[in-house]
């Protein structure tokens, strides 16, 4: 089974494939945002978009599964367009852990199997549903040498803590090292709002320059200000109450049960009603305890088809917001996009710093209440409900920013990343160049010892200084390391002679120095750099800091062209330019090479390198000024 279907993108568009559990006709609210972004890249961006996808959980009336075909693990689909790969898994029962682990599990592993299809994508993109499905997309994109876009809609392991079921530090820290891998790994990450990007940055270790914020957004031509008194308000007989809605998931980051001891707080109103709009693992409970509590007040309504979401909106006077406290950052409501487009007023009972508080302050869009706090938040309900003016003023103000957070404004920035991804591809080595690496290294080491001590004899002897040399060298993506070498020139060459570049007969290299040159047995300390990752056997060779910037009278490699593009792999002891090209070359002509190799890299080219790379130093021509082989 393939990743990618049999259709090619529109010319100029990009093969696009999107790892997710959560697909429609599922309700959930990131599944329809993901089918919102999919089919928009086919329809308007000429974009050929697969989905890989889990079966879809807690179907509303009336939906059914598109008809598909496929035997085996997937089931294929055709969605307004999108190709649909449907991992077939269970689909349990998803209100206790033991479901949930089941169905994500279930689904990973065919994901991951999907991964591995023959069929190559330019940019693969993975969400958060689960947190570990990150990994199936990393592995396709490996698979293909393909962009890797991490979007996050949650934030692990803070959402996971919400689990009342299930508590596992152990489970947690794993799924707080699979977060910063793939922080690590994306060569783009998306959070999905300002707070969200700062806890990335700030608490997860993500790249600041790799992180971009795309909102989620409402679809302002769907959802709009409408009249209360519509057919589904009356149906519902609510156009003639003050109604106070929830709508959507029902679930573990939505703090509901304050919003119940609020409805117990607003029972001395009488044409106030508590809408509970939606459903999730949370309901069921809430229920209860509304019965429990005879709060009368309170009503309960299954979710609506996208179709009915203008009207179920436009009766709702006032909307509440809720988050549990220490999730700044790591939820943000998509829920509130679709009230913006509604145009109606809300209360949010947030932290300060979440992503909801700053938008409401900043636009004047709603009210702001105490997170946990059931008379805070009933206070503010009883404001919106005497003063229907204020409610009108913020509400307007919502429909204008809803503007900016449009359905086409948000995917037009998703069709830019995906383009900039692509174009700017970081090169990927293939898999089993970092193993090689590691049993060349440690096989080298083992074989090399008895050398050690010769070659440290034959340093003492020579001139009785230092036998090991410590210079700062610049690695991959810029990162400064130490590369150790056995020393070859005076000792304190640079102190005494300047940072210079090596020449023939150079008076700085002592007799021991120019066999460990010419062989080149003073590399072997650098076999520490590759166990370590510094650096690899095969790559562009480390420059020095000084060389980058242009210490002294010498050029600054930094302006040469095809610079930065070597800094996007590991540096290596051997290299096409290092193979290849004379000693005395223009930099130009030697990062030339550099940067045929990246595009080129795999793991026979690295062998083949390496082959030649023994040859050379058998015949001790590491130091000849022309051509080595």
């Amino acid at each position: 089974m393939t990743v990618a279907g049999t259709a090619r993108a529109a010319p100029g568009g990009l093969r696009v494939c999107v790892f997710n559990r959560s697909y429609p006709p599922e309700p959930g609210a990131t599944g329809q945002l993901l089918a919102d972004l999919a089919e928009d890249l086919v329809r308007e961006h000429g974009h050929r978009v697969t989905v890989v996808a889990g079966p879809p959980l807690g179907l509303l009336p009336g939906d059914a599964p598109a008809a598909g075909r496929g035997r085996g693990l997937f089931r294929r689909e055709w969605r307004s367009g999108v190709e649909v790969l449907r991992v077939r898994a269970p689909a349990l029962e998803r209100r206790r852990f033991a479901g949930r682990a089941v169905t994500y599990l279930a689904y990973f592993l065919g994901a991951l199997l999907a991964a591995l299809g023959r069929r190559r994508a330019d940019v693969v993109v993975a969400l958060t549903d689960p947190p570990i499905v990150g990994l199936a997309g990393l592995a396709a994109a490996w698979r293909s040498r393909a962009g890797f876009v991490f979007v996050c809609q949650d934030v692990f392991p803070e959402v996971a803590a919400l689990l009342d079921d299930f508590r596992s530090p152990a489970v947690n820290r794993l799924l707080d090292r699979i977060t910063r891998l793939l922080l690590r790994r994306a060569d783009r990450v998306v959070a999905v709002g300002e707070a969200m990007r700062d806890r990335l940055v700030a608490v997860k270790g993500a790249d600041a320059e790799r992180v971009s914020v795309i909102h989620n957004w409402a679809d302002c031509a769907r959802i709009a200000p409408g009249d209360k008194t519509n057919p589904w308000a009356r149906a519902q007989g609510l156009d003639r109450a003050f109604v106070v809605m929830h709508a959507g998931n029902v679930g573990l980051a939505q703090d509901l049960e304050v919003l119940l001891e609020a409805a117990a707080g607003l029972a001395d109103c009488p044409d106030l009603v508590v809408v509970v709009m939606g459903d999730g693992p949370r309901r069921r409970a809430l229920e209860a305890e509304a019965r429990a509590c005879g709060l009368a007040n309170v009503r309960f309504l299954p979710f609506q088809p996208r179709s009915g979401l203008r009207d179920a909106f436009a009766a709702a006077d006032v909307f509440v917001v809720s988050l549990r406290a220490g999730l700044a950052g790591a939820v943000v409501p998509s829920k509130l996009y679709g009230i913006l487009a509604a145009g109606r007023p809300y209360v949010a009972a947030v932290e300060e710093a979440s992503e909801v508080a700053v938008l409401t302050r900043k636009r004047d869009t709603g009210l702001l209440a105490a997170p946990g706090d059931p008379r805070d938040l009933a206070d503010r309900i009883r404001a919106l409900h005497r003063d229907r003016a204020l409610g009108a003023r913020l509400g307007a103000n919502g429909r204008q920013a809803a503007l900016d957070f449009d359905r086409p404004v948000q995917v037009r920035a998703y069709d830019a990343l995906l383009r900039g991804v692509a174009r700017e591809l970081r090169p990927r080595p293939s898999l089993g160049k970092r193993p090689l690496d590691v049993t060349l290294a440690a096989l080298g080491l083992v074989v090399s010892a008895p050398l050690w001590a010769l070659v440290a004899a034959g340093i003492k002897l020579d001139d009785g200084g230092p036998v090991l040399f410590a210079q700062e060298r610049v690695g991959r993506q810029g990162r400064r390391f130490v590369s150790w070498k056995f020393r070859s020139m005076v000792a304190d060459a640079d102190r005494r002679f300047g940072p210079v570049a090596a020449r023939p007969d150079d008076p700085r290299v002592t007799r021991a120095g120019r066999i460990l040159r010419a062989t080149p047995l003073d590399a072997l300390p650098q076999l520490v750099n590759i166990l370590r990752g510094d650096m690899s056997f095969v790559g562009p060779r480390p420059l020095l800091p000084e060389e980058i910037d242009g210490a002294g009278d010498r050029r600054a490699l930094a302006s040469v062209p095809g610079y930065a593009e070597r800094h996007r792999v590991r540096p290596g002891l051997t290299g096409i330019a290092q193979v290849f090209a004379a000693r005395d070359v223009p930099a130009r002509h030697k990062f030339r090479l550099d940067r045929l190799y990246v595009r080129r890299q795999g793991l026979w080219l690295d062998v083949r390198l390496i082959l030649l790379s023994v040859w050379i130093s058998l015949r001790g021509r590491w130091e000849h000024r022309g051509g080595k082989l």
